[in-house]
């Protein structure tokens, strides 16, 4: 994050400064992936983004589906063996927010893979026709050299002609690479979109990493966080970006 040492940058990646639906894919695959223990700036840089969030999370009416959905949670939650019920509503709410990001988070990506699948789809139709185009018009200008070689009478209108038809060839032959590029860039992107995609959530392994990460959950087996004041300051500046 911003004024981070060097030291810590070192051994941690960056984390968004906010939770919305575009941050959503990198902070639950952080999550998901969290092994314990972890530096205790991480604990808690993780604990503020996610309660920041909650806090301002607005939960959607109470209807049919979304009771259901959080009666659903809520078996998950008691599965994971949360005893306190301060804990546990906490635990659902945060969980129900990261449904409803998760929710706008797939119309995003599903908009945005369309549109890639639109533009690979017009760069290989443009292709097309620059290919059908340049072979047309090269075979003009062949047409046309011919022409002039056995009508000599017609010596400078042939050579126009020749040229023309030469020069469009030319022409239409020179943004085949430009497009290869574009195209390879767009199944890059298209790759990478699929790759780190987020198409359903682990509500179970998600709970249990959000019990240990914000401390609902206590296990002796597990120790969350390590600290180490001689290499890195956990001021409260420093944590909160």
């Amino acid at each position: 994050m911003p004024g981070e040492s060097t030291a810590t940058s070192d051994v941690h990646e960056y984390y968004p400064a906010h939770l919305t639906s575009e941050t959503f894919e990198s902070i639950y695959n952080t999550i998901v992936g969290l092994k314990f223990p972890m530096e205790v700036a991480r604990v808690l840089e993780l604990r503020y983004l996610i309660n920041h969030t909650v806090d301002a999370y607005a939960e959607p009416l109470p209807t049919p589906d979304y009771r259901e959905f959080r009666d659903a949670l809520q078996t998950v939650i008691d599965g994971v063996g949360i005893d306190n019920k301060r804990h546990s509503e906490r635990l659902l709410r945060i969980l129900s927010m990261m449904r409803e990001l998760h929710y706008v988070y797939s119309i995003k990506t599903r908009d945005t893979e369309n549109a890639l699948r639109a533009e690979m789809t017009d760069n290989r139709q443009r292709r097309q026709r620059g290919v059908r185009y340049a072979l047309g018009l090269t075979l003009a200008a062949i047409l046309c050299a011919i022409l002039w070689l056995g009508l000599p009478a017609l010596d400078w209108p042939i050579k126009v002609l020749t040229a023309a038809f030469a020069l469009g060839a030319w022409l239409y032959l020179r943004t085949l690479p430009a497009l290869d590029r574009a195209l390879a860039e767009l199944e890059k992107r298209m790759s990478l979109l699929q790759r780190h995609r987020v198409r359903s959530i682990h509500w179970r392994l998600l709970a249990q990493k959000l019990s240990l990460l914000l401390g609902f959950k206590r296990s002796s087996e597990v120790e969350v966080f390590i600290i180490d004041t001689e290499q890195h300051d956990y001021s409260p500046s420093h944590l909160r970006h």
